[in-house]
């Protein structure tokens, strides 16, 4: 009895603490911040102008994150295989005059969880003029998309602009 008592009161105390997944980007911002919901967040400026990060960044995201994610059967004996899709990945920027927004997301299909429309937050990266040749960067990731948050730095530095592998981040 007391074993059972234990164990409800533990999960009454702990799954509040866990609470759902971010559904606008804003509410990833803050678990970012916060260090909630497995993600992390970092700031930066890039001796390069906002123009050119915008640039840069409309011509890599839709380059490198917009797939489908699927699995190939191949059969031990005949010929033909199968694909099956289970899931897109979707790059989002919006841009301002003072502000670009670039929004990462995967939609998976069947999930026992609710999702926003174009599926789960993985990366947002805000930028802003910071001067004439400089520009802020606010980036929230979650955790086990470092090499995504890697790639988006080396784009808005312009030092990198290859894509990251999406086998090491989904």
């Amino acid at each position: 009895m007391t074993r059972r008592l234990f164990l409800i009161l533990l999960l009454t105390t702990l799954l509040p603490a866990c609470g759902g997944l971010p559904l606008t980007t804003g509410e990833f911002r803050q678990a970012a911040k916060n260090r909630q919901a497995f993600s992390t967040s970092e700031s930066f400026e890039v001796k390069r102008s906002f123009a050119e990060v915008v640039q840069t960044f409309r011509k890599k995201a839709p380059e490198c994150l917009s797939y489908d994610i699927g699995s190939t059967k191949k059969p031990v004996i005949g010929i033909g295989s199968t694909t099956r899709f289970y899931g897109r990945a979707k790059p989002t920027l919006s841009v301002s005059a003072n502000k670009a927004e670039l929004a990462f997301q995967v939609k998976y299909e069947n999930t026992a969880t609710k999702m926003p429309d174009d599926g789960y937050y993985y990366l947002v990266a805000d930028v802003y003029p910071a001067g004439a040749s400089k520009t802020r960067v606010d980036l929230y990731w979650r955790t086990k998309v470092d090499t995504l948050a890697r790639a988006v730095r080396g784009w808005a530095s312009g030092t990198n602009l290859g894509c990251a592998d999406p086998s090491t981040y989904l």
